[in-house]
Order: structure tokens, then C-alpha cells, then sequence
């Protein structure tokens, strides 16, 4: 059975030869242990980015089966000034970047930033809706090279919000809070500028033959409760991941929704929006992957493995028992992998346990 095959099987619930592994490879040690090669220094070199892009490929191509990363990460620490004027800064060690200081600090200069946002998003709309062989031939173009690097390991085509979660990182929760509550029309124009955006680019690169799934996202939910109201959910953000759901799904693509955090409050509407599939499946913020089955067995599962606790700080065996269980809990239609990401803070031989029950095959 093919990588692609195997995916796709896990999708549509078909029964598969083993689970397959979605994740996203930022371990340092466990890409060394994937590829078979000892990273070199680290530093922002085109020489050093090109071999770990290659090692990270290398690993990607050996352990997983699907992913929607397939570079290294930031090579260095450092700041950084954007061209909105948002001070950033890069981990290596974190594989992220963040806000370190924003352009404006109150309502009223957090407004115009978002404005002048929402026109960007119009005009990049329009361009897309003007030009889509453009943006599809770039985007192949680009898609390419990432395939090159990680053989037949199934890449997500892309994956798209529909602005929930960049204008409320931009903004920060506090100005976001203010600004929703004092001008909510700015907000809720802003969504649905991003949504015809994300639509529009959607129409112009969709090509099903090159991947089988995206990743649609918005991060609507922390440990044990939702960050925004359902109501709120219910109005801003629900019809148009349903609107992004559904022009993929005109493409014949499946859609693998992604958030953080407890979602059973709204697990419902995250189905009856169109989402196919659910990640990461946050176990220590109190998801199940069993009440995530029973709710919904039609939904294919991705991830459920806690990265924070269990990756990080528990032992091999701790890990093959727990995979062991969230495969009887969750199969057919489960991708094991990390509740997100691999990162640096998950040992490595924890991460080859991991892998190794994949390769156990199915009772």
C-alpha cells in the first residue's frame, strides 16, 4: 500500500495494513535519527538552511506518511521588523515565531491597522479572482520542491483560516476583546475579507491530483473551554469555515479542520460545517479520541499523541502503550501523530516508539 493510498484509505474510514503518521517534524534529534545525519552548526547561511531542508525532507520521507511542513525552522535567534512595523522574533530552538511589539498599543490605531488589513485582503481577493493561472502555476511551482524534498510522503496542499486567527494574533487578545466589543463590524469585515480571499486562492491553485486533503484552521479553543462564545462562533466564524470547507470540497479535496483545545462544546458545528477530519485531538486540554469517534464516526481523526507531557517528559514504553490504546480507540480513520507538533521538546526516542507502533500493523 502507497503512502497516498493509505491516507486516503484512513480518510474515508477503509481499513488500512498499519496506521498511518500525520505530523509535523520539528525534533531536532529525532530529524537526525530519521535521516541518518548529524545537522551541521546551525546559522542563517544558504549553505546550512539547504542541508537541513534536505535532512528534515530526508526524515519526513522516512517516517511519516503525511505532513503539511517540510522545512526546518529558524536557524537562529532574532528580532526582526516586518513591513506593518510588528517587531518578531525567531527560535531556533522553538521553531515559532512571535509579536515582541506591535505598531499601536490602543482601539483607535489598532482599527486603522485592521482596516487597512481588510483592503489588503480585498485587493489580494481581486488579483486572485484576475489572474488564478498566476497564483496556480506558483503555487505548483512551489508544491514541487516541497514533494521533491519529501518523496511520497503526502503533503497537505495548503492550509488556510479564514482570519479569526491572524487578526487575533496581529491585534492581541486584549485589543481584539476592546475593538470586537467597541467596533464589531471592523472585525467581522476583516473575516469575511480574509474568507474571499482564501476562497478565491482556493478556486485558482486546486488541483486534487497533486494531494488528497488541506488543512482548514482556527485555533477557537484553549485547556478545557472555547475562546470565544459559542454564539459568537455560531455568527462570525462557523459560515464561513463552511464557505471554505465547501469550495475545497467542490475540488473534490477532503478537509482536515484544525484548533487547539476542548472542542465538544462545539464539535457539532465543527462537522456540520464541512470539516472532514479533526486534529490534533488536544488529550491534555481534555479531548477524547474515543468520544471523538462515538460523537462522530464518520470524522477522520488526526494526531491524539499529548506532545506536551507525553512526547516531552514520559518514557518509551509510556508512549507505545498510550499509541496502542488511541489505535484501538480510534481506527479506522485515525493519522497517529503528536497533539500538533514534534518539536524540541519531545525526546527522541519517544517519537521512534511512536513510529515503531505505526509499523505494527493492525489486529
Amino acid at each position: 500500500m502507497t503512502k497516498r493510498e493509505r491516507v486516503e484509505r484512513a480518510m474515508a474510514r477503509q481499513e488500512t495494513d498499519r496506521v498511518p503518521l500525520y505530523d509535523i517534524l520539528l525534533c531536532d534529534r529525532a530529524i537526525e535519527h530519521f535521516s541518518g545525519e548529524k545537522l551541521p552548526p546551525l546559522a542563517n547561511h544558504p549553505e546550512t538552511r539547504a542541508t537541513v531542508d534536505r535532512m528534515t525532507g530526508k526524515a519526513i520521507a522516512r517516517m511519516l506518511d503525511a505532513t503539511r511542513h517540510s522545512t526546518f525552522g529558524p536557524l537562529e535567534d532574532r528580532d526582526f521588523t516586518d513591513a506593518d512595523g510588528f517587531v518578531l522574533h525567531e527560535s531556533a530552538f522553538a521553531k515559532t515565531c512571535w509579536i515582541e511589539r506591535r505598531p499601536f498599543d490602543d482601539v483607535p490605531r489598532a482599527a486603522e491597522w485592521l482596516k487597512k488589513w481588510t483592503a489588503a485582503q480585498l485587493d489580494a481577493a481581486r488579483k486572485a479572482e484576475a489572474n488564478p493561472r498566476e497564483r496556480r502555476e506558483g503555487h505548483e511551482r512551489w508544491f514541487a520542491e516541497v514533494q521533491a524534498r519529501i518523496g511520497d510522503t503526502v503533503h497537505l496542499y495548503t492550509q488556510m483560516g479564514v482570519g479569526l486567527d491572524d487578526i487575533r494574533h496581529r491585534l492581541g487578545f486584549d485589543l481584539f476583546a476592546y475593538l470586537d466589543a467597541d467596533q464589531p463590524g471592523l472585525i467581522s469585515e476583516a473575516l469575511e475579507a480574509c474568507t474571499r480571499h482564501q476562497i478565491a486562492v482556493t478556486h485558482a491553485i486546486a488541483n486534487v491530483a497533486l494531494s488528497p486533503a488541506v488543512l482548514t484552521y482556527g485555533d477557537i479553543a484553549c485547556k478545557g473551554r472555547l475562546l470565544h462564545s459559542p454564539a459568537w462562533l455560531r455568527r462570525e466564524f462557523f459560515p464561513r469555515l463552511r464557505r471554505l470547507n465547501d469550495a475545497w470540497h467542490e475540488h473534490g479535496f477532503q478537509c482536515l479542520f484544525h484548533s487547539d483545545g476542548y472542542l465538544m462544546e462545539v464539535l457539532d458545528d465543527i462537522v456540520a460545517a464541512g470539516s472532514d477530519g479533526l486534529n490534533p485531538i488536544e488529550t491534555v486540554a481534555g479531548m477524547s479520541l474515543r468520544e471523538c469517534r462515538e460523537r462522530h464516526p464518520t470524522l477522520f481523526l488526526a494526531g491524539g499523541i499529548d506532545m506536551s507531557q507525553l512526547l516531552s517528559n514520559g518514557s518509551p514504553d509510556e508512549v507505545r502503550e498510550v499509541c496502542r490504546q488511541a489505535i484501538r480507540d480510534a481506527y479506522p480513520g485515525f493519522l497517529m501523530g503528536s497533539t500538533t507538533e514534534s518539536d524540541n521538546s519531545c525526546r527522541a526516542e519517544n517519537l521512534v516508539a511512536m513510529y515503531e507502533v505505526a509499523l505494527e500493523g493492525v489486529a
